[in-house]
């Protein structure tokens, strides 16, 4: 018997070779450059619309509960410790441009527009990510960066009768996203209306302009 016979035959095998190889990596290299920049400010975009939204359920939430327990609800402006919500130093009044640290919601029980570490917290928030800024306008600083709802439903300033009105700022100074679409504003009009705008922002500090408004709450007389 011959032997050669029963021996296998190998199968022909194919690889790549350095040519076809270096192509390949030419060609991921030429999408990921970009792919990338889309991506990162798809992530901005997304992160700046999350907070913003967090930002309008608080104060939806804060309008509810008013009317709902008839008693002053607050949203103001906090300070954090650990990562977390510094309760125990009440809002923070004071009128400057520095970005939000955190931000809480809490029935005012004593209607003083002081939050007192007896008083309930029905929602707070700490703002995440470096690149994230969150700022009051001039008005909502004098304020003492308060918005104070009423058992009406209306918000009116601390220590004030008239129909309150405010503009937050969220932008990213992160650079992923041109300065014509780096913010969301949330507004307060008429002590009542809620709305978040889509803006731009080239000192990430103050709003600039505003491309697009969703509505998000009823209006108020």
């Amino acid at each position: 018997m011959d032997v050669q016979l029963m021996i296998p035959a190998r199968s022909a095998q194919y690889g790549f070779t350095l040519i076809e190889l270096m192509i390949v990596v030419l060609l991921l290299a030429i999408i990921s450059a970009f792919a990338l920049p889309a991506f990162q400010s798809f992530i901005a975009s997304n992160r700046l619309t999350s907070e913003a939204n967090e930002l309008l359920a608080g104060l939806n939430l804060a309008r509810s509960e008013a009317v709902r327990t008839q008693r002053r609800v607050v949203l103001c402006r906090a300070t954090t410790a650990a990562g977390k919500v510094d309760r125990a130093s009440g809002c923070v009044t004071t009128a400057d441009t520095q970005p939000w640290q955190s931000w809480v919601v809490f029935i005012d029980t004593d209607a003083d527009g002081v939050f007192d570490a007896s008083e309930a917290v029905l929602r707070e928030q700490v703002i995440t990510g470096n690149a994230l800024n969150l700022v009051s306008d001039e008005a909502l600083r004098t304020a003492g960066n308060r918005i104070a709802y009423r058992p009406d439903g209306l918000a009116r300033a601390p220590g004030s009768l008239a129909l309150q009105g405010a503009v937050i700022s969220v932008c990213d100074s992160s650079g992923s996203l041109a300065v014509t679409a780096n913010a969301r504003n949330v507004t307060l009009l008429s002590g009542s209306r809620v709305a978040v705008t889509r803006g731009g922002n080239a000192s990430c500090s103050v709003t600039a302009s505003v491309e697009e408004t969703v509505e998000e709450a009823e209006e108020g007389a």
